[in-house]
């Protein structure tokens, strides 16, 4: 599920040791520095709910161990195994890249488009001067659609799936 304004950062898989701490496996390599006391949010029977983090540790490329200030032992941590764990979007919202040095690789994406449906899986994006590109495999060709955020609708990364709206008339040259 989505939340406007949040990106899904992962999700919990288990409790670490017995003081409250949670593994958080990742989907995406973290581009921005979460620091203790900043918020994140847990969904919660499909609602965002905002804990503080007291500890905050970077184990793998793939998972962090993260403690909230509400959680003092291994029970109370129990309850969010299995829960989506989001941060706020810090700069630029959905749709545009990432700094540099920070990328999220998107490949193998599904990307769907309103009007014409399944429009392939993604290859890459190429990042050119002030006009990111993706590129996206259709049944063996390549689609060049803008990166954009007037384009990208959302970004599902929980289901691996690019939402757009290409401007008319740019699919119909592809398909």
């Amino acid at each position: 599920m989505q939340h406007a304004g949040l990106r899904l950062l992962g999700v919990f898989l288990k409790t670490h040791g017995i003081k409250g701490h949670l593994v958080l496996k990742l989907y995406d390599f973290i581009d921005e520095k979460i620091e203790e006391g900043e918020p994140v949010f847990v969904s919660i029977d499909g609602i965002p709910v905002p804990f503080f983090i007291s500890e905050f540790l970077i184990k793998t490329d793939e998972t962090a161990i993260i403690k909230f200030d509400e959680t003092d032992d291994e029970n109370q941590a129990q309850t969010f195994t299995g829960c989506n764990v989001y941060s706020e979007l810090k700069s630029g919202g959905r749709g545009e890249l990432p700094e540099k040095g920070g990328e999220i690789d998107l490949s193998g994406f599904r990307v769907v488009d309103g009007k014409y449906g399944d429009t392939g899986i993604l290859k890459e994006i190429v990042e050119l001067p002030e006009n990111p590109v993706m590129i996206i495999d259709y049944k063996g060709s390549e689609i060049l659609v803008p990166f954009h955020k007037d384009i990208v609708r959302l970004i599902d990364y929980e289901n691996r799936l690019i939402e757009i709206s290409a401007p008319d008339g740019l699919l119909e040259l592809y398909l």
